[in-house]
Parts: C-alpha cells; structure tokens; sequence
C-alpha cells in the first residue's frame, strides 16, 4: 500500500491526522488508533485495541449494513459510506484495505460530521433543489424523496389550501381532506393520533407542519406519518417547512 514509505514516517502522518483513524484486523477487532481516534471516543489506543467495531462505535453509530470495513475486507477496494444528502452526499467513514506482513487490514478514516453542520448541508441542499423547480408540480417529487430520506417516513404528503380546508396535493395522508383549525405551528400526533406536545417522546406518530409563506398566509402542509417522533425528525421536517416558505409562492402562484 505504502511503497517506499517507511512505517514511522506512515505513523507520524496518521498521528499528525485531525480525524480518527482506526485500523481493524480481519475479525473486526481494533489493533491500532491515533491519537484524534482517543480523543473522539474517549478512550485510549490501549483499551481499545482488541475491541470490536461495535463496541467502539456503541452510542455513535450503529451496526449498519453494507459496513464500508466489512466491505472492504471482502472487495479488497477503498469502500466509502455516506450519509443521507439530496445535493451533495456526506463522507461519514473511508475504509482503505492494505496487507502488512502477510495480516489483511482495513485502515478506516472516520469524518466526524457534527449533526448542526450535517443539517446546515442538508438546509443548502434542500433549497438548491427547490431552486431548480419552477412549479409544485415539478419540486412535488423532491419534496416528498427529501421527507422520506431526511426523516425515515413510510408515509408523507403534501396538502394545499387556505384557512382551514386543505386538500391532498401528492403523495399519501390520512385523511386525504384536512380541515379544522387554521395551522399556525406544526401538529405532532402519536401512534394513536392525539396531539402531543413538542417536549413529549413517543416511538412513532404522525406531523402536520404548515409552510407559512412571507405575508402570513399558510398555503401549504406537510404531512409525514409513522415515523420516529424524535427531535431530530421534528428539526429536520421544520427545517424542510422553512425553507420551503421562502419559495411557496413562487411554486403556488395563484394561492
């Protein structure tokens, strides 16, 4: 991997490296990290040489599938995995196989992404995209791709109307007619659809999230079903609501 490059001089560059380096054995266990690798988990090169990649990673990522380790242990190639993005992807960990003394390793480079820059990218992605469309009938598809990508839906719709009479526009939701109250803040509904206050936790539910455009009026909802009611999921669906109020009426000319 390393032609003519002594193993010191290797070591100096990966210690020297901001971003935590770890390299597993074959059977996924630690043999060796850096020192930006002790800082992110907290723990030193020596306790955590033989572990293995889940417990290393317990409460920073889960077992995934596809691991990009596993998968270059099998491939033998460079194996990349990425987070969810509409735009422009998210580096999360480069797996980068090699043999040393006849021992097959992966040396992986962990790109910590911190969760507010994260939702900063995927902010500047949703309005790229929005920006390319010039109707709802043309952004309808990416909205609804953008629900289910950035908040792990099964379910997710988009309601247009006024006041309080709304009406199924794409997509699915339940009822397909919303009516009731005006929608002024968003409406987060458990498993067993009643409404939940934000500071509530519940396993799964539903969201109303109105689009307010810039003089007030509300001519657009989301709606996203059977998902985690998280924070992140609430952040991120409000997220997608703000930055669709600044381009509503441009796409719901005549609301």
């Amino acid at each position: 991997m390393f032609n003519n490059i002594s193993n010191s001089t290797i070591e100096k560059v990966l210690c020297s490296m901001s971003e935590p380096v770890v390299i597993f054995s074959e059977n996924m266990k630690v043999v060796w990290t850096n020192p930006s690798a002790e800082l992110y988990f907290g723990h030193s090169t020596e306790f955590m040489t033989g572990k293995r990649c889940t417990e290393l990673f317990r409460g920073i990522l889960e077992c995934i599938e596809n691991c990009p380790v596993e998968k270059s242990f099998v491939s033998k190639e460079e194996e990349t995995l990425v987070v969810d993005g509409l735009i422009s992807p998210l580096k999360l960990i480069d797996a980068v196989p090699y043999t040393e003394n006849g021992r097959n390793l992966v040396l992986a480079i962990v790109h910590s992404v911190p969760e507010i820059d994260r939702d900063k990218a995927l902010r500047r992605d949703f309005a790229a995209l929005l920006n390319t469309s010039t109707t709802l009938e043309d952004a309808a598809d990416d909205i609804l791709d953008a629900v289910k990508n950035l908040t792990s839906v099964s379910t997710c719709g988009i309601y247009t109307g006024s006041g309080s009479s709304f009406k199924l526009f794409s997509g699915y939701g339940v009822p397909e007619k919303i009516s009731g109250a005006e929608f002024k803040a968003p409406v987060y509904l458990s498993h067993e659809g009643l409404p939940f206050n934000a500071e509530d936790s519940f396993p799964d539910g539903a969201a109303i999230v109105p689009v307010v455009a810039p003089d007030g009026s509300v001519p657009m909802l989301l709606f996203a079903g059977r998902g985690s009611m998280s924070t992140k999921f609430r952040n991120r669906l409000e997220m997608m609501s703000d930055v669709l109020s600044s381009c509503v009426k441009r796409l719901l000319p005549h609301s």
